[in-house]
């Protein structure tokens, strides 16, 4: 849990569970506890390096417990990792979220044309029905690490996050509704296209699933960032408002 912590949030705490602490009453209150468990040990680091506060270790020594351990091995243990994903949405959204984006996309893109043989082994609609979903999800998973990126910052526990102040400073609702319409527009376009095709073949048998799928989750997207974008925004002007 030490390691996971030292690698999300880039601190060099080598132990973040010892429960011997020393902190100012300043420090306290910049701190801003809210956590009623074990994770506690780790809201306090996190919330320190958050509020760029100094941190110094001293070596103690452990001595035998008088009396029954409270600490419950794999509960109190899930509570810490739960507390370090909620408050570090690059690992538990953005980055998942773009892995499954890039792949499906790409893997549509090199599909879109028909069948691509691999290692002797044939993909066709299938993958590019499972290439669909991941491209969807991943977009939405994408969407909700934005959120919690923006909740984190009107709630005034992270307001260091590069990423946030790029979108912040440069996506509007404005250009969220064009890029999403623009996206919507060409899914349509290309649904219309197959339509006529349709028709102008006497509405005999058709064969234009790839089109169809790519189309519709190009739409899909469209449609998530439209209304993203109006709770984007509505999230930002609470932030300029704070």
């Amino acid at each position: 849990l030490s390691g996971m912590l030292r690698i999300m949030f880039g601190t060099s705490v080598s132990d973040s569970h010892c429960g011997m602490r020393s902190f100012t009453r300043e420090a306290f209150k910049k701190m801003d506890l809210k956590t009623p468990g074990m994770e506690f040990a780790s809201e306090m680091v996190v919330k320190a390096l958050y509020h760029k506060l100094k941190i110094a270790e001293v070596p103690i020594t452990y001595h035998p417990r008088k009396g029954d351990s409270k600490l419950r091995g794999l509960k109190d243990a899930w509570r810490h990792l739960r507390f370090m994903l909620m408050f570090s949405p690059n690992y538990l959204f953005l980055l998942p979220g773009s892995i499954l984006f890039v792949t499906g996309f790409t893997s549509m893109l090199i599909l879109i044309r028909g069948p691509v043989l691999l290692f002797n082994h044939g993909f066709d609609l299938h993958v590019f029905t499972l290439a669909s979903l991941f491209t969807i999800l991943g977009f939405q998973i994408i969407i909700s690490g934005f959120y919690a990126k923006i909740f984190a910052f009107t709630q005034k526990i992270n307001s260091h996050s590069r990423l946030l102040k790029l979108l912040l400073k440069y996506f509007n609702l404005e250009r969220g509704i064009l890029i999403g319409c623009l996206l919507v527009l060409i899914g349509t376009i290309i649904n219309v296209s197959i339509l006529i095709f349709w028709v102008n073949q006497g509405f005999g048998a058709l064969e234009a699933l790839r089109p169809e799928i790519f189309a519709s989750t190009i739409i899909i997207i469209g449609f998530q960032l439209i209304f993203s974008s109006f709770l984007f925004s509505i999230m930002g002007i609470m932030s300029h408002n704070d």
